[in-house]
């Protein structure tokens, strides 16, 4: 019937303490997010009844009715070491409190540990916390050593991982820089290895005509939108935010501002899943006399004859955007939009901001009035039930537009019901109607993800979403070694269209012509197919790993080079919020 799901575990993963991960820490991550209902996690298990340990590597899960989403959503779910958070609700009466990377906090649970937990399991977390000064414990191929604020991430590997010659380094570094020409500047000179950020547009031929540099092309798996605060008196207004979706030229934005490589998008669904994808919503295509139109339809006219408009109560109409400082492409987009409104009388103040700024204004305190970002675009429709609902518009939560539409939350659940698939695609496909409509957020671009890399790292897997990814990760070294999956193969399809290029680059003033751009929903759709059609294999295990840290160049043959990734800060701070 579909209610009750059987799950066996690795009978030989570890958490990073040495201490064994069974299908205990499973359940209790399971009934702990169900007790404290944490925004970002409860969604992940709310659909669960009970649950059942049947032995140490094995345990079942009953829903409460049928969730054709289960293994997407359920799979994302991120497990807790019971044997650390456990004690954490002894400490702080709200657990989400706990900070694992703060002293004070660390002290205060392992104090707890070590008076109630066996011996031999306090005996580990107090050792892990000698050696590195947290609690941050997990079960991943490497494991936190070290982070500075806004300098660098130190992780090693992690000793005890399940997958025997994996990772292949010994150490990742994660070093932080202000900005995306500071990121390619460190793989053009040497000093790291590859890129979190994607390459700035100006610098592509050059890297390109460089030996020691890979400059991989691959389509983003995030889209970017603006977002609006649907509880602010002006961008609460729908036939405002209408306005403002007609002042967008999105295909200035791809072709200009982002030199053909991007395509605009018309709705939160990549379009990759083209199943899924409402191409009938509306476009909003750039209408500059449509916007002024539907301001006036509002009330938003300029009265006192100055050339600005004034609010239906007469007081200045005036509206700020929040951009990523750190992007110049978000930026620019934010001048664009101010100056294209400023031809109607709308005064739009853009806020180039740093990345904490941005999340705490708009995920916490929900004071903005609109912001550019990118999120997640494998937020595919399963995604819907964590994002537009009521229960997410909450500090730190997923809906910071505040979004409450009973229609669409009742259409939502009669979708995740849905066990006949093409019913389920029409439904998802209202969903966008009602999103297109209501517009708590205006989808803009799909743009290529040009993560830059030097030549001597092998083991790097080229995939939508960029070169920086899981594989890569617990593939690479300096040893020449080709990338090997050790859970997936990546199985190539035979080619029915024509080959996917990537498209031309361009000046400004020379936009790429129509089918270039459209190539990325047909690379991400080759990837899509590609993922679907993975099956388990067998892998050779690998006899060395890298030696950690850096060494000289000069060093010995037999010697190799720690693996630095050239980072923006706003990747350390938890992706659930997007490349703000």
């Amino acid at each position: 019937d579909g209610l009750v799901w059987t799950f066996k575990i690795v009978e030989n993963a570890y958490w990073h303490d040495g201490v064994p991960l069974t299908a205990r820490d499973i359940v209790f991550t399971i009934e702990f997010y169900q007790k404290y209902k944490p925004p970002a996690h409860y969604p992940n298990v709310e659909f669960i009844e009970k649950t059942e340990i049947v032995d140490d590597y094995t345990f079942k899960i009953y829903l409460k009715e049928p969730f054709v989403w289960l293994l997407r959503r359920f799979g994302y779910t991120i497990i807790l070491p019971e044997h650390i958070w456990k004690y954490v609700p002894k400490v702080f009466e709200d657990p989400q409190r706990f900070n694992p990377l703060k002293k004070a906090d660390v002290d205060k649970v392992l104090e707890v540990i070590k008076k109630e937990a066996p011996p031999d399991i306090a005996k580990k977390v107090e050792d892990f916390v000698s050696k590195y000064g947290h609690l941050r414990i997990g079960s991943g191929p490497y494991m936190l050593v070290r982070w500075v604020e806004g300098e660098l991430l130190d992780l090693v590997k992690h000793p005890m991982y399940f997958k025997k010659g994996f990772p292949r380094a010994d150490r990742l570094i994660f070093k932080v820089y202000a900005s995306d020409e500071a990121q390619y500047l460190a793989i053009k000179t040497g000093e790291a290895h590859i890129m979190m950020w994607t390459i700035p547009y100006a610098v592509i031929k050059e890297a390109e005509a460089n030996p020691n540099i890979v400059l991989p092309k691959t389509p983003d798996v995030y889209i970017g939108y603006i977002g609006f605060n649907l509880k602010d008196p002006i961008t609460g207004n729908k036939l405002v935010r209408k306005a403002i979706a007609y002042a967008l030229n999105k295909e200035f934005v791809v072709k200009t501002l982002m030199l053909g490589y991007a395509e605009a998008v018309y709705t939160y669904v990549h379009p990759a899943f083209e199943k899924w994808v409402n191409f009938d919503v509306p476009k909003y295509e750039f209408d500059l006399k449509k916007a002024a139109e539907l301001l006036d339809k509002a009330g938003f006219k300029d009265v006192d004859g100055d050339g600005w408009r004034e609010t239906p109560e007469g007081k200045d109409f005036e509206l700020t955007i929040f951009t990523p400082s750190y992007d110049p492409v978000r930026v620019r987009i934010g001048d664009l939009l101010a100056e294209t409104l400023k031809k109607i009388g709308v005064k739009l103040i853009n806020k180039p901001m740093d990345f904490d700024t941005l999340v705490d204004y708009v995920y916490n305190k929900h004071e903005f009035q609109m912001y550019i970002i990118e999120n997640d675009a494998n937020f595919q429709p399963w995604y819907y039930s964590s994002y537009y609902v009521e229960e997410q518009y909450v500090p730190g939560g997923n809906n910071p537009w505040g979004f409450i539409n009973k229609t669409f939350e009742d259409l939502l659940r009669k979708a995740e019901k849905e066990v006949d698939e093409a019913k389920r695609v029409e439904i998802y496909k209202k969903l966008q109607e009602i999103l297109a409509d209501e517009l708590p957020l205006l989808p803009v671009y799909v743009r290529f993800w040009m993560q830059a890399y030097r030549a001597e790292l092998s083991g790097v897997v080229e995939m939508a979403g960029g070169a920086l990814n899981f594989w890569t990760l617990i593939n690479a070294n300096f040893r020449g070694l080709k990338p090997e999956l050790p859970y997936t193969k990546l199985i190539t399809p035979t080619p029915t269209t024509t080959p996917i290029t990537s498209p031309p680059v361009t000046t400004p003033t020379t936009p790429p012509p129509t089918p270039a751009v459209r190539t990325v929903t047909k690379f991400i759709t080759q990837t899509a197919t590609i993922t679907k059609l993975s099956t388990l294999i067998k892998t050779e295990t690998v006899q060395t790993t890298i030696t950690v840290g850096q060494v000289p160049p000069a060093f010995t043959a037999g010697a190799v080079i720690g693996i630095i990734i050239a980072a923006i800060i706003a990747f350390f701070i938890g992706r659930k919020l997007g490349r703000s």
